[in-house]
């Protein structure tokens, strides 16, 4: 499990490296329209697995916690030819749409679609499976050429035209299919087994978990989608940007969550699970640091940013909520396959946070009020499901009072002092809750070694 873990994570480091680029040095680059202008296409492509309608998650759920060397492959076969037939038939009238309207953004987004789509279906079994070599060189080999292009892009040919950097992530996720492709051959061989049987039902597990992983994605863009729709484009950019820094951060989570619905696909041990609950909101507390350094970076390099920061300061008090739901909470929902409670709480959730954002956008039309009010929806769905839903990793009041003391000094720390200052106040206050948590982090640390 731990290897598995380095290797997503360091596919993610390679990926810090893109997500370090688009997030710093682009906005240096383009304008702040033009930068809002590619955070647009962004924006579209977080959304992107919506077009493939569940096949992929049917496939992410049927073969996880499987042996990879026992698989049927006539019927992996088969499931391989149906989605790339399947995405091509979707692909067309996308494309004929972004012709008709003349947007070039929707134009490359339905090209990046069809090819992110089927990259999807390998990367799904291949978690599924366990097979996380697979899907990390498959990252990096992505990340390493949208890296170069883009360095190429502004050092070379000094471009600040977003049509440039979008065209240049396009033909990243060409290349990670022609390599998905090839593996997939040389692991399986070539087959053109064609078989309508057996698809809908992977359509039908899969289409609920598909609405449930876009609520969840959701609730982390609502608050870009109601900027994007609500605010000027130079407002979407800082917002956006804000939310890029994020997720630059929490790229090391993703790689966790990858791998550990693999492990308790097989096994539901509950004391991994409070263990990794726990590790999971310290990591968060202490990732609070970063805030620090960012805000270094954004005041004396991106300047034009600085608007971002208070926005940026309110999102980084959801980290804690943000890690264990996206580690522990989606997994469990998954690995019960218990599709239909993942798609109601799911639904329920996204709901709330959509009324809650844009009430506070109705209310204040601040930005700084909607990221709040996204950092709260987090903080529910956290109350909700580690109380109600999963009981035994009900928080005990000594940690409702860390997580409570968290957000008031982290805050404080971040908007009302100067860097130096602010990042020695909260630095004290990570010692102060390692030594009242000494205990604690002692018998995780016993725990992990066994």
């Amino acid at each position: 499990m731990f290897k598995n873990i380095v290797r997503v994570a360091m596919a993610n480091i390679a990926n810090f490296g893109s997500s370090f680029i688009v997030g710093f040095i682009l906005p240096a680059v383009l304008s702040v329209a033009a930068y809002g202008h590619y955070k647009e296409y962004s924006l579209y492509l977080s959304f992107v697995y919506i077009f493939n309608l569940g096949f992929n998650d049917g496939i992410y759920i049927k073969y996880g916690g499987e042996n990879p060397d026992k698989v049927n492959k006539n019927e992996l076969h088969q499931e391989h030819n149906f989605i790339r037939v399947f995405q091509f038939l979707i692909f067309i009238p996308m494309i004929i749409f972004s012709i008709v309207t003349q947007n070039i953004v929707i134009l490359l987004f339905s090209i990046s679609t069809l090819f992110m789509t089927i990259n999807t279906f390998h990367q799904n079994y291949s978690q599924a499976v366990g097979n996380f070599k697979v899907f990390s060189n498959g990252n990096i080999f992505k990340s390493i050429f949208y890296i170069g292009s883009l360095l190429f892009g502004v050092f070379i040919l000094r471009s600040d035209q977003y049509v440039v950097y979008i065209s240049m992530s396009v033909i990243s996720y060409l290349l990670v299919f022609l390599y998905y492709e090839y593996v997939f051959y040389k692991l399986y061989g070539f087959e053109k087994n064609w078989n309508l049987d057996g698809k809908f039902s992977l359509f039908k597990i899969g289409f609920i978990i598909l609405f449930a992983n876009m609520s969840l994605t959701f609730v982390g863009n609502v608050g870009n989608w109601v900027v994007n729709f609500g605010f000027q484009i130079e407002d979407f950019a800082q917002y956006s940007f804000q939310n890029s820094i994020l997720n630059v951060l929490l790229l090391i989570v993703n790689a966790v969550g990858m791998v550990f619905y693999n492990v308790i696909s097989k096994k539901e041990n509950k004391s991994m699970l409070r263990l990794t609950k726990r590790i999971s909101i310290f990591l968060g507390i202490f990732g609070g640091l970063g805030f620090f350094v960012f805000k270094f970076i954004i005041e004396n390099f991106l300047a034009k940013y600085v608007g971002s920061l208070p926005l940026l300061s309110v999102t980084f008090i959801a980290i804690p909520y943000i890690m264990v739901s996206k580690i522990l909470i989606a997994n469990l929902y998954k690995a019960r396959k218990d599709e239909r409670k993942y798609f109601r709480d799911s639904i329920l959730f996204a709901l709330s946070s959509f009324i809650i954002v844009f009430t506070a956008y109705w209310i204040t039309n601040s930005l700084l009020a909607i990221a709040f009010s996204t950092t709260v929806s987090y903080i529910l769905w956290f109350l909700y499901t580690t109380r109600v839903e999963y009981p035994y990793l009900k928080s005990s009041i000594k940690e409702l009072i860390l997580l409570a003391t968290h957000v008031v000094i982290f805050y404080y720390s971040a908007v009302s002092f100067s860097i130096p200052v602010g990042f020695i106040i909260y630095l004290v206050y990570v010692l102060l809750v390692a030594i009242a948590f000494k205990k604690e982090l002692l018998g995780l640390v016993k725990f992990a070694k066994k």
